[in-house]
């Protein structure tokens, strides 16, 4: 008796073993699986550029993320940024600063074949990643550590496979769905939104403007990252970097990406802070054009070098912000009447025109054909 429940203990254990060996191995053969995937996706991806600067210090990193509204499905003349965001992060100090560029910013474009004044979504239209960031440093005087391009394939089929995302709406409004012609409606509140929805969700500006449009896309890749910190299944990592390929181009390797996840991310609770402008509208040969009040621009590049630690902070960072009203740009008024664009006008009494005449001359954009969307 005694020898049969010997026998019996001992058979248990070995099915115990058996199922645990199984199930390690299975987990180790699937991190095989994500790891392959992830370095091929990765191999296409990266696209290094000179214009990017190497880390100052260990604590603090820049990224400028851009969306592309171009795809190989739409397969438009060229490529432009319809978001840029400016990620900054601290582990020292725990914070998050974000930044959205309006995608009309007037501003002097850095690239080999173009250096004038041009939307600032056209610059990566004009020289690709390089010229993008060289012109984001530029305007801001601020390193730039990685650059992140992502279109907007990647950005439906990322939600989707994380299985949507929660999103606090900040108001009641409906938004097109991206080239369907339908209509998605968005109720103030936490709202679960998938793929297209969130894309409709964070391109949608004619409720408001380009600044709070850049607030919505902020609200969406804080939702992403969370829920991308709650996954417990491998098999959705692998969803979501097979949903990836093709889809997107950056300068960050496996290297770097797995020494950024576990110096900046993993584990880590940051407060998030977000950066606006003070702003006003004007139309230049019938395209409507944003012009940041330089001041503004100013006082949003001390508050990035603070968040990196190249400056610290003093009496401009006690009180809110508001601009002087000093603009260099007439408008024509060949988009928009005086009084529109005076209600999208942030300073709250008369400008002062300060410019030249003939500064808002612009060079022709250029027609690169690319099958993907993105330029090398």
């Amino acid at each position: 008796m005694k020898s049969l429940r010997f026998r019996k203990k001992k058979g248990i254990k070995f099915f115990l073993f058996l199922f645990l060996g199984l199930l390690v191995t299975g987990t180790l053969v699937y991190f095989c699986i994500l790891y392959v995937k992830a370095e091929k996706v990765l191999n296409k991806a990266y696209h290094p550029v000179s214009s990017t600067d190497k880390k100052a210090t260990e604590d603090t990193l820049m990224f400028l993320v851009m969306g592309l509204d171009n795809n190989a499905t739409r397969n438009l003349g060229s490529s432009r940024t319809d978001a840029m965001m400016l990620v900054s992060l601290n582990k020292r100090t725990k914070k998050m600063t974000l930044c959205s560029i309006p995608r009309d910013s007037f501003v002097q474009i850095q690239s080999a074949s173009y250096t004038g004044m041009q939307r600032i979504e056209s610059a990566y239209t004009y020289g690709g990643p390089k010229s993008a960031v060289d012109t984001v440093k530029k305007l801001f005087n601020i390193p730039i550590h990685h650059y992140v391009v992502l279109n907007f394939d990647s950005f439906i089929h990322v939600i989707d496979a994380l299985g949507g995302i929660d999103v606090n709406v900040p108001k009641t409004f409906a938004g097109p769905l991206f080239d369907t012609g339908k209509k998605v409606h968005f109720e103030k509140g936490i709202q679960h939104l998938n793929g297209e929805e969130a894309l409709a969700f964070s391109r949608e500006r004619k409720i408001d403007n380009d600044i709070m449009r850049g607030f919505r896309q902020q609200l969406v890749l804080e939702a992403v990252k969370d829920k991308a910190m709650q996954l417990n299944s491998i098999s959705k990592y692998v969803k979501i970097i097979e949903s990836l390929e093709g889809q997107m181009q950056m300068d960050l390797n496996m290297r770097q990406i797995k020494t950024i996840l576990q110096d900046f991310l993993i584990g880590k609770d940051y407060e998030v802070e977000q950066l606006t402008f003070d702003w006003r509208a004007f139309s230049n040969g019938g395209h409507s054009m944003v012009e940041l009040y330089q001041d503004s621009v100013d006082h949003v590049a001390h508050q990035l070098r603070v968040s990196l630690g190249i400056e610290k902070k003093d009496a401009r960072d006690d009180k809110k912000f508001q601009t002087n009203g000093k603009y260099k740009y007439k408008s024509d008024h060949t988009t928009a009447t005086p009084e529109s664009e005076k209600n999208a006008d942030t300073f709250p009494g008369e400008g002062l025109y300060i410019g030249t005449e003939g500064n808002t001359k612009t060079g022709d954009l250029p027609n690169k054909k690319t099958k993907t969307g993105f330029y090398d």
